[in-house]
């Protein structure tokens, strides 16, 4: 089923799809973001959202203002900003 596309479903499978083709372009694929979709694509959005940032966390992946934009509406959505709060994933915003 397709989420509306300002839905925090829609705005993960963005960000992530995003990241991981930039990543491959670049030649340093992190297979971890396939975990995050697959918990997308089983209505578990607010896992999604943990996994995801902890992710960027540890692989240290750079994340565009808009990518960072995207998280912060998904999670205030999902009620969940503790998520990037706690991780400190606007550290890896790039310009």
């Amino acid at each position: 089923m397709q989420q509306p596309k300002d839905s925090p479903e829609a705005l993960l499978r963005s960000t992530t799809e995003a990241l991981a083709r930039r990543l491959t372009q670049r030649n340093t694929p992190v297979p971890a973001l396939s975990s995050v979709l697959e918990l997308i694509d089983n209505d578990e959005a607010e896992l999604a959202l943990d996994e995801l940032v902890r992710v960027i966390e540890y692989f240290r992946i750079p994340v565009s203002r808009a990518e960072y934009d995207q998280l912060v509406t998904a999670a205030t959505h999902l009620d969940s900003m503790d998520s990037l709060l706690e991780t400190g994933v606007a550290r890896f915003i790039t310009a």
